[in-house]
């Protein structure tokens, strides 16, 4: 504002002097126009000094808020500055309550994250056992069932081993019973084939006597007729001994063949293999044995 008034004086008064100038030049500054130039000046000098005065009051409120607005940035400065300096010792003791505050919270975050941990293994160790016991229930059920098959089976395996031993047994004593009765046959076969033989040996010997005595007295009817005697005795034991020995089916080869249950040595071995029964008595033929005569 105040380089608009200085402006604006400076515009005035150039005007104001070529008006002047113009007026004198015109002749109008001579003894006849003395007080209109008086009057004229008087009037341009209090406006020059109230365009003066208005100058100096707009320079002078200039000047009062340049002041104003230093000495408000002055005291701006000065109470930042002291108390940020008083506050240095506050600072440190809040920073210090504050670093102490906070590791009491992470401490305290840490013991409540342990507890938490030590929660979530708890529940998870008791997860894990029940369900290792469940597992276990199970898995024992299924080897129950498994072991109940399998004995069962086994029961009846050792019930089945059982009746065959069983069998076997009164099997073996049949086979005893009739081994002693064969033992007992075979012991009376061997006592008749003993006493057979023993009238044999008496038979040949009477009849080699016989035959001796003829040579010595042929003419002797006695020893004839003991003679003829003996032969005839002979040819019966004889025909009684083949006839024993022959097979009864073919009526051609010795008897080798025994039949059981029956005990009848009976038949030869080629026509034993064609019979299902005893020739002689007809029973069913259970079994067989060849037995050795010499």
């Amino acid at each position: 504002m105040a380089i608009e008034a200085q402006m604006r004086s400076e515009n005035l008064g150039f005007p104001l002097c070529g008006s002047q100038d113009w007026m004198v030049d015109n002749g109008c500054g001579g003894s006849g126009g003395g007080f209109s130039d008086f009057c004229f000046n008087v009037q341009q000098k209090h406006q020059l000094q109230q365009q003066q005065q208005q100058q100096q009051q707009q320079q002078q409120q200039q000047q009062l808020q340049n002041q104003q607005q230093i000495n408000q940035n002055l005291c701006f400065d000065t109470s930042f500055l002291v108390p940020t300096l008083e506050n240095n010792n506050t600072c440190s003791s809040i920073m210090a309550s504050c670093s102490q505050t906070m590791e009491a919270q992470a401490a305290k975050h840490r013991q409540e994250i342990d507890q938490y941990i030590r929660l979530q293994n708890e529940r998870l160790r008791l997860v894990l056992q029940e369900q290792r016991k469940q597992q276990l229930a199970m898995l024992l059920k299924k080897i129950e069932s498994t072991t109940q098959v399998l004995l069962k089976q086994k029961d009846d395996e050792i019930t089945q081993a059982n009746r065959r031993r069983m069998e076997l047994e009164d099997f073996l004593r049949k086979l005893e019973a009739e081994n002693q009765a064969w033992q007992r046959v075979a012991q009376e076969n061997e006592a008749m084939v003993m006493s057979l033989n023993n009238t044999l040996e008496q038979y040949r010997e009477r009849v080699s006597c016989c035959l001796i005595n003829g040579a010595d007295d042929a003419e002797s009817c006695c020893d004839n007729r003991e003679e003829e005697e003996a032969e005839s005795d002979g040819v019966d034991y004889e025909q009684i001994r083949m006839k024993m020995k022959v097979c009864k089916s073919c009526n051609s080869r010795s008897s080798c063949v025994l039949f059981l249950p029956c005990r009848h040595l009976c038949s030869c071995k080629a026509c034993e293999a064609v019979l299902d029964c005893c020739p002689v008595c007809r029973t069913p033929k259970k079994a067989s044995i060849e037995a050795l005569i010499f």
